[in-house]
Parts: structure tokens; C-alpha cells; sequence
């Protein structure tokens, strides 16, 4: 018997004795695990949900009000016996039961109250990098001599910016900070994980992060790799191995930085809806509400994010979900798949890895600083979200919906799947094209007047448009 028939017959058979949490309006279903000695002593509930897959719950609780709410928080504590422990966001805060048996229900007689908008515990989940090999060879994303064409085009958007001016972040696992070719760029990092550190390290011995902010903005010193956005600047964020409150905090203190682009290369199968809530305030409000870029990575299962019972991160409306594609310019056949999915970048396959920084020494994937087989749409989104940085350093008054407008419009068609009405579920847009997006970036709030005094400087703008004769950078 297979596990997945296991886990299905399981879940099955046991609807009477599952409990159940509110998300998106809907119940969710959750099948315990049976005590044992450990569980008595951490305290913390472990649960199987429908998909399979282990979560915790322990005594925190996270709470969204509605923002138009006035809420009487010492009182409403006191009706639900819970106690303040700290405000995540705008309008999140982390309250803590006297029990974690009694977490989800309270949880779920907290979102019926007026003024709520949802309640959940604060899960402990896994998230899963989403890395389908932690090795790669040639670096073909930013140049292709072999199959012309299947790169970004980069150096076309190179003539007019190399991300100068943008502040982008990494939220990830083991970044590290002191890397060559990382640590000019790097202008704050915080760790999330780990209260007694702001070191964004790894305790696992896994350095993933520093390969996707290798991939987004490695310096332009000579010496090793060169990311896709060289020149803007790095916040590097260690995110939590478990605690979604953690997650909400680093998104929330990234946009307080004033973070304009947020590249992500995890997740979880869960679209809860405390994740879909700070998606919706970086995306709406962040960047003085033009709104924060954010970049996820679709995942490396080769499966359908439509299927029934697959609520990605990625899917989120609020975030940009991005697939592989390889050095043949073809769709990865690793690569997920579905009406969320908005593009293709770079990610690999082993006759065609990609090459960025690894963990200093003997710390890393490798001993020699550098990871030559990395693969994946881990490697796209970080590539996705360079690009982005580029396109905001050319026309720092894009807002978020401009960006994604430009990218769809400029982006390749690839692969073998018709696109209806400029999408399928395979490619989405398709793949990324650098050059063009940044060049359609530059002047689209472009507006000509056609008055004496300004007719011969739009001309000859227009002029320099379109024979490419420009370069705001200087040679």
C-alpha cells in the first residue's frame, strides 16, 4: 500500500474524530495524532490535515481585526481568556490560550465576532525549499552561447540600470551575510528563527538562501557570479522553521524598510489566510501603495496547483508566482503548473544548471564558495524578482499592477501550449525577458506634449527609443 492510499484511507475513515480550523471562510479539517510522552511535555497539539501533511498547534492564537473596527482589546481578551502577546502587523496581533487543547476552538469563536476578520492558531508548519537539485554547472540565465535567445536578455536592461537605487529582500533559510560577493550589497538582515540571534544562519547545515541571493544580486566586483540586479541593495531575512506569527513579522518589518521586492523560494500547501492577509497589506499599501513585488516560487512537484485540496502560497492573488524554464528555452518538466502561475524564469535541469554563491568554506553545499548545480523555481524567483528590481531602478514610479503589466507584455511565449488571451496554465505569460521589460519600464508613464518649447526634446527621445542609442548609466 502506498502512502499516499494510506493517508487517504486514513483520513477517510476518521472524519468523526477530526477537529477542524476556519480559513477562507471554509473548514479545514484535522485528524490528531495520538499523544505520547514528548507531546504531553512540548505542550503543543500535532494534527494530520487533509492533504497529508503534520501541523502544531500550540497556545498562540493569531487574530485579525477589521480595519475599520474599533475593538476593546482588554475586554475582548477577558471574553475569550486569552492574554496580548504582540502585535504582528497593522491589524494582526498574537494573543495565547491557558491551553492548547482549547486553541482551535477558540480560535475558531473567535472569527464569528463582529469585527474579526479570521482567527487561527499560530501552526507550526514545514516548509519545504523548493530547490529540486542543490547543485548546478554553467551560467547561461544571464548569457546563452549555446541556445541564443533562451536567456533573460539582461544585458539589453544592463544599457539602462543594474538595479541601482531598489531595496530588495531574500526570505529564506542560511543566508550568508559575509559572502564576497553578497556583503556589499547587503544593508540589514534579521533572523526570525532564532530570538537570542540577528544572524539569518542555518543550524541545518543548509545555506539555500545564499544561492537565491546569489541568483538576485551577487556584486558586480570581478570576482565570482554576477546577479540579475548587481547594484540594488539586500535585506537578508532568516525566516521561521515553523511559526507563521514569525513569517507575518519579517513580511511586516521588511515593508516598514521600505523593501520594494521580496523574492521567496519556499512554502507550505498552505494558503492560510494570516499569510493571504500580509500578501494583501505589502501589496496594496507597502511602498507608500504602489505596492511590494512579491516574488514565490511555484514549486518543483510537476503537479497541477488547481488539483482539489492545493492551496499554495504562491496562488495567492497578492503574489507572483513564478515556474522554470531551461536552458532550451522549454518549460521544466519539474516545474508546477496551473491558472496561478504568472511566469517562467531560468531554474535548470541537470544537463543545464545554474551558478551562484554558496555559504562561505566548509559550511556550504560545496567547499569552494560557489554552487555550480542549483536548480529549481527556487533559482527562478529570485531571478524574476531581480528583474523586477531592474524595471523599478529604471521607473522607481511603476506600481506593483504596472510591473506585472509590463512583464505579461513583454514576456517570451514558450513551450507547446496555446496561450489564451496571452496565458496558459504551463507558462503562464511565459518567460521573462529582461531587456524588454526594463526598456518598456523606462518611459511607460511616458506622456509627449506636443508644445513648441518641448517638441524637439520628445522628438529626439523618441528618437534614441527607438534606435536603442542610450544608456542612463554612462559607459
Amino acid at each position: 500500500m502506498t502512502l499516499r492510499l494510506f493517508i487517504f484511507i486514513f483520513v477517510s475513515a476518521l472524519p468523526l474524530l477530526g477537529d477542524f480550523y476556519i480559513n477562507a471562510g471554509k473548514k479545514q479539517n484535522l485528524y490528531p495524532i495520538k499523544e505520547n510522552r514528548s507531546f504531553k511535555m512540548s505542550k503543543i497539539r500535532y494534527y494530520i490535515d487533509a492533504n497529508g501533511k503534520k501541523l502544531g498547534v500550540s497556545k498562540d492564537i493569531i487574530i485579525c481585526f477589521d480595519e475599520n473596527k474599533t475593538i476593546d482589546e482588554d475586554s475582548f481578551a477577558k471574553k475569550f481568556d486569552i492574554s496580548f502577546v504582540k502585535r504582528l502587523s497593522e491589524n494582526m496581533f498574537l494573543y495565547k490560550t491557558k491551553n492548547s487543547s482549547k486553541t482551535l476552538q477558540i480560535a475558531n469563536n473567535i472569527s464569528q465576532e463582529a469585527g474579526v476578520k479570521f482567527a487561527q492558531p499560530d501552526f507550526l508548519i514545514k516548509k519545504e525549499r523548493r530547490t529540486a537539485d542543490p547543485y548546478y554547472e554553467f551560467l547561461w540565465h544571464l548569457k546563452n552561447n549555446e541556445y541564443e535567445g533562451a536567456d533573460i536578455n539582461v544585458e539589453e536592461a544592463w544599457r539602462y540600470t543594474k538595479g541601482e537605487g531598489v531595496k530588495t529582500a531574500v526570505i529564506d533559510e542560511g543566508i550568508d551575510i559575509d559572502h564576497n560577493d553578497l556583503r556589499e550589497n547587503i544593508i540589514g538582515f534579521a533572523n526570525f528563527n532564532d530570538p537570542n540571534s540577528n544572524y539569518p544562519g542555518s543550524k541545518s547545515g543548509k545555506w539555500h538562501g545564499t544561492a537565491c541571493a546569489g541568483l538576485l544580486c551577487s556584486s558586480e566586483n570581478d570576482t565570482g557570479v554576477v546577479g540579475v540586479a548587481p547594484a540594488s541593495k539586500l535585506y537578508a531575512v532568516r525566516y521561521s522553521d515553523s511559526k507563521i506569527s514569525q513569517d507575518i513579522a519579517a513580511f511586516d518589518y521588511l515593508m516598514k524598510k521600505g523593501v520594494s521586492v521580496i523574492s521567496n523560494s519556499w512554502g507550505s500547501y498552505r494558503k492560510l489566510d494570516s499569510y493571504e492577509e500580509i500578501f494583501k497589506t505589502l501589496a496594496t499599501k507597502g511602498r507608500d501603495g504602489k505596492g511590494i513585488l512579491i516574488f514565490f516560487a511555484a514549486g518543483n512537484d510537476s503537479r497541477s496547483l488547481d488539483d482539489s485540496g492545493i492551496n499554495d502560497e504562491s496562488e495567492s492573488e497578492f503574489v507572483i508566482s513564478i515556474g522554470s524554464s531551461t536552458h532550451k528555452d522549454t518549460i521544466a518538466s519539474y516545474s508546477n503548473y496551473g491558472s496561478s502561475l504568472d511566469f517562467l524564469a531560468p531554474g535548470g535541469i541537470m544537463s543545464g544548471q545554474l551558478v551562484t554563491t554558496d555559504a562561505m568554506g566548509e559550511k556550504g553545499y560545496t567547499d569552494w564558495n560557489y554552487n555550480f548545480n542549483f536548480i529549481g523555481t527556487s533559482a527562478s524567483a529570485p531571478i524574476a524578482a531581480g528583474v523586477a528590481a531592474l524595471m523599478l531602478s529604471a521607473n522607481p514610479d511603476l506600481t506593483r499592477d504596472e510591473v506585472i503589466d509590463i512583464l505579461a507584455k513583454t514576456a517570451k511565449k514558450i513551450g507547446d501550449y496555446p496561450y489564451i488571451n496571452g496565458k496558459n496554465i504551463h507558462a503562464g505569460y511565459g518567460r521573462i525577458d529582461a531587456g524588454k521589460a526594463v526598456k518598456m519600464a523606462k518611459y511607460y508613464h511616458m506622456k509627449p506634449s506636443f508644445s513648441k518649447s518641448n517638441m524637439e526634446s520628445f522628438v529626439h527621445t523618441i528618437y534614441r527609443f527607438v534606435v536603442h542609442d542610450f544608456d542612463d548609466r554612462g559607459k
